[in-house]
């Protein structure tokens, strides 16, 4: 008989080393997600392990200064309990958002909140690949300097980018709306001497509403964000899923029509040329060289040329009532559905967050929505499911930047000790 050839698999043993930085991990993790301070007798209740045991690894975060002690309290008979909670000054984190026509960075401490930003408008594709590139890494430093200023290590550096990864090399292999392919970016920034992750923008900002935003408790969510084009992230099992290769993701590519609008991928009648800002704008601006957008045409900025609108100007001229502007964004609502309704029966998640310029336009969209939700999808697929807008809207994406030197933070402490 032939012999049946099996992948060789590696499986580390559980020494006693392996075992002590799954439990630093655990028990990071468990303070990490009380979102506080948490009392060291149910931190220790909760992670199963006995006081010494607790003791000692709590010791050693508190060193490499991962965690810290807030305080005392009264949590029953007995004297007061010892409450832990995550260092703030324990270092910083950059994180970054790559856009189509802006550069936006944030530096914060530990515990994610932003103690420096800046954003930089690139224009588009008016500026070169190697111009913005540059631009991006002047603002690294500015970062790293402020970090240094203040007396603080920085740990690490994450950055969302608006295509196709390889996160094995953390390069950026494809962005269609940026023109870009094959850019090892990972490689170009390791000179900053600290770890660098590449990731999705749309991952970035799902990762960062799982770990510090809307969808925090939620395990099975999709992140849906609209900048120039739509992305979207997966959170499965409370998982970024990347499907075999890592791209999973690319949604705003789903076909909605075979002969609809061309897409800057090169196929006809993608999601995100019906739902994305540059679809909105570009109905709008027609509907204003029409003549049909009066009060739009009569605000100051735009001073009647519609090559000006920008997507604050419609959302202005959509609060005083302009009538075509609304439902402009009602027709956005009707295919933003459809495609909802369509993810809902794929992945059965129990939340969806819109981000990005879908945050904004939330009061004008999510009734059609949730409309076309109700009419489209199986009965069972959209039971219970929440429909959210992001709790960082422009700043998911650097938000979750942060979050994925967090996770690996969270992962593995021991690698990043001092």
């Amino acid at each position: 008989m032939p012999t049946t050839s099996h992948p060789q698999r590696r499986y580390r043993t559980g020494d006693q080393n392996w075992v002590r930085e799954r439990n630093l991990s655990i028990v990071l993790h468990y303070i990490w997600d009380a979102g506080g301070p948490i009392a060291r007798a149910r931190l220790t209740e909760i992670a199963g392990l006995n006081k010494s045991t607790m003791g000692n690894l709590l010791t050693q975060l508190q060193a490499w200064r991962f965690v810290h002690e807030t305080g005392l309290v009264n949590v029953g008979p007995g004297r007061p309990g010892v409450m832990i909670d995550i260092d703030p000054g324990g270092g910083r984190l950059i994180g970054a958002e790559l856009g189509v026509d802006f550069i936006s960075v944030v530096l914060t401490d530990l515990k994610a909140n932003v103690v420096w930003r800046r954003k930089i408008d690139t224009n588009g594709s008016a500026r070169q690949q190697a111009e913005v590139i540059t631009l991006t890494e002047k603002l690294f430093q500015e970062a790293i300097d402020e970090t240094h200023l203040t007396g603080q290590r920085l740990l690490g550096i994450g950055v969302g980018v608006p295509g196709l990864v390889d996160h094995a090399t953390g390069t950026l292999l494809f962005a269609p709306n940026l023109g870009w392919s094959n850019v090892p970016l990972r490689e170009m920034w390791q000179r900053f001497g600290v770890p660098v992750v590449i990731e999705n923008e749309a991952n970035a900002a799902a990762l960062g509403e799982h770990m510090i935003g809307v969808a925090k408790h939620s395990e099975h969510f999709i992140y849906l964000s609209a900048g120039v084009g739509l992305g979207g992230g997966l959170m499965i099992d409370g998982k970024l899923h990347g499907g075999a290769g890592g791209y999973a993701g690319e949604i705003g590519h789903m076909t909605l029509t075979p002969d609809g609008p061309l897409c800057a991928c090169g196929n006809r009648g993608c999601w995100e040329t019906f739902v994305g800002p540059t679809a909105i704008l570009d109905r709008v601006r027609q509907a204003a060289q029409e003549g049909r957008t009066p009060i739009l045409m009569a605000l100051p900025e735009i001073n009647g040329d519609a090559n000006a609108i920008r997507m604050q100007h419609v959302f202005e001229a959509a609060a005083r009532d302009e009538t075509t502007v609304r439902q402009v964004l009602d027709e956005v609502g009707q295919y933003l559905g459809i495609g909802i309704a369509n993810l809902l029966n794929a992945f059965n998640p129990s939340l969806v967050v819109l981000g990005g310029v879908l945050s904004l336009a939330g009061p004008y969209i999510l009734p059609r929505v949730r409309r076309e939700v109700e009419a489209r999808a199986l009965s069972a697929a959209r039971t219970n499911v929440q429909i959210k807008l992001s709790a960082f809207k422009f700043d998911a994406c650097v938000m979750g930047g942060v979050s994925l030197i967090v996770r690996e933070i969270l992962n593995n402490p021991s690698a990043w000790k001092p």
